[in-house]
């Protein structure tokens, strides 16, 4: 790849391997721009081609968003609270949330006592899909035909709470925030009966425009502003913890102090199912748990971090590297020679997601893929990943 702007961009990204990403033929055109929305997304967002000879635009009238042009608090807005019920979302003036309660029932729960990850992540993905169609006015349907999608790239789901009864409700409050084109995360909070967190996430979505040939690209910075218009009074800026100049997932998490420090290293083969997919034919995100639990015989998740870093869909076969030690597994799926989604899991009792976690399972996937694939010994330690004790 010989872009003459992609040395001052691998600046940003010091653990990211060029030669280790999938560049598409028309990289060596892009812009620093491109380059950077490309790489930060591990090769999974594009940007989108640009017609030939197209004629000059007059300049936008619109704005653009910086870091003060964030919208004021709700009650400043002037928003009314909206009650909730089930299966309709309302609006907290108080917490400057969108709000909803959830029964949890039999299926939702675990033999440890807890709701299972994949129940409280399509949990948010409910509220989420319900405040578009009910509170703006906009369903995944519509979204479909106009050929754009709301895509899980990056999440972490983690419980913070002690145990949970079927037939209890939790409440799910979210917010989400507009930092840059194509970004589109929300944050949210699940409280049990008593008002205590019993669980939370964050999951950092990405808008995008769907190709008639049904590859997915970043939707351009005018056209998210232009959707993004009427739902930015949603958005609570006392929680925000993105900006234009701050992008990357793990920053939004505290550092540990230590390195992931795995003893065990194996592979097992994960054919996904329809099953595991949605309306687009793609992997669904609330899914990951359940089918790396298949993978790694590990039954007591209370914390993960997934990565999906590229279209994955019915059928296709992954090998799965997966990483251990006592109470924390990473996960490296490969179809092919491409890391195609990544994970990092915490077992047995609570504690929270960090930062060293997330930096595992996306910037240090290159040296580690390399180790997978057999084609260089083990990675270099360094203060995320240490894989000196592996045999």
């Amino acid at each position: 790849m010989n872009n003459p702007c992609l040395k001052a961009v691998m600046v940003q990204f010091p653990d990211v391997d060029p030669a280790s990403m999938p560049w598409p033929e028309d990289a060596d055109t892009w812009e620093q721009k491109d380059l950077e929305l490309f790489i930060g997304s591990g090769g999974f967002l594009k940007p989108k081609k640009k017609k030939a000879e197209a004629k000059p635009q007059a300049p936008s009238t619109v704005p653009r968003a910086t870091a003060t042009q964030r919208p004021p608090p709700a009650e400043a807005a002037g928003i009314e609270d909206m009650p909730s019920g089930f299966e309709v979302p309302g609006f907290s003036r108080e917490r400057c949330v969108i709000t909803m309660p959830v029964r949890v029932h039999c299926e939702d729960t675990t033999p440890y006592g807890h709701v299972r990850l994949e129940s409280l992540t399509a949990f948010a993905e409910r509220i989420r899909s319900l405040a578009l169609k009910q509170i703006m006015g906009v369903s995944l349907a519509d979204l479909k035909e106009m050929k754009l999608a709301i895509l899980a790239t990056e999440y972490v789901i983690e419980i913070t709470g002690q145990s949970f009864r079927v037939l209890d409700s939790l409440r799910i409050d979210t917010s989400p925030e507009f930092p840059a084109a194509p970004l589109f995360p929300w944050e949210t909070t699940m409280h049990s009966e008593d008002g205590q967190v019993y669980a939370q996430g964050r999951f950092g979505l990405n808008l995008c425009r769907i190709s008639d040939a049904g590859t997915y690209s970043g939707i351009e910075e005018a056209g998210y502003r232009e959707f993004t218009d009427q739902m930015r009074k949603w958005v609570n800026p006392n929680r925000c913890v993105f900006s234009p100049t701050a992008l990357r997932f793990f920053n939004a998490y505290k550092e540990a102090g230590k390195p992931f420090k795995p003893t065990s290293y194996r592979e097992v083969v994960y054919v996904v199912r329809a099953s595991d997919c949605d309306m687009y034919n793609v992997l669904f995100q609330a899914r990951v748990p359940s089918f790396l639990e298949s993978c790694s015989q590990r039954y007591n998740p209370s914390a993960m971090y997934v990565n999906i870093r590229t279209s994955v869909r019915p059928g296709d076969s992954l090998a799965v590297h997966l990483f251990s030690e006592d109470d924390a597994m990473l996960f490296l799926c490969l179809r092919g020679k491409e890391c195609v989604l990544s994970a990092f899991g915490i077992y047995g009792a609570t504690r929270p997601m960090f930062k060293e976690a997330v930096k595992c399972a996306s910037v240090r996937i290159p040296p580690l893929l390399k180790f997978c694939q057999q084609q260089g010994d083990r990675p270099t330690p360094n203060e995320d990943c240490d894989m000196s004790l592996l045999p």
